[in-house]
């Protein structure tokens, strides 16, 4: 008998809707995450998706099992481009005050997999 899926989605999807409330506030005041930290939490959104795909995917409804296969490609991609420096070109005010309302709309997808897995 394996570990139950919520004793592993639940304490990162905790972390993650962390991640996602500051990056949605620091958004919307036209700031970003530090690129020091940044660097772990790109790696860390990844992973949570890859685990999502993996382990949650089958028991949530079909329109959610879309949006976590669009986030982890969202994601995989995006944290490419982070990490060859190609986001920080783009990062001005206003461009990260719309990222704050990307933030916001992961953070209740992320909100959304918690109540469909616990």
């Amino acid at each position: 008998m394996g570990v139950p899926i919520s004793l592993i989605m639940l304490p990162s999807s905790v972390v993650m809707l962390v991640i996602h409330a500051a990056g949605s506030y620091l958004g919307f005041r036209g700031l970003s995450i530090p690129r020091g930290v940044g660097v772990y939490v790109s790696v860390f959104e990844v992973l949570y998706y890859v685990l999502a795909s993996s382990l949650v995917l089958r028991i949530l409804p079909t329109w959610l099992m879309l949006l976590v296969i669009l986030m982890l490609v969202t994601h995989l991609t995006g944290a490419y481009a982070y990490f060859k420096g190609y986001l920080g070109r783009y990062a001005s005010k206003r461009a990260l005050m719309y990222y704050g309302v990307y933030e916001l709309i992961e953070f209740t997808i992320i909100l959304a997999i918690v109540v469909n897995i616990a």
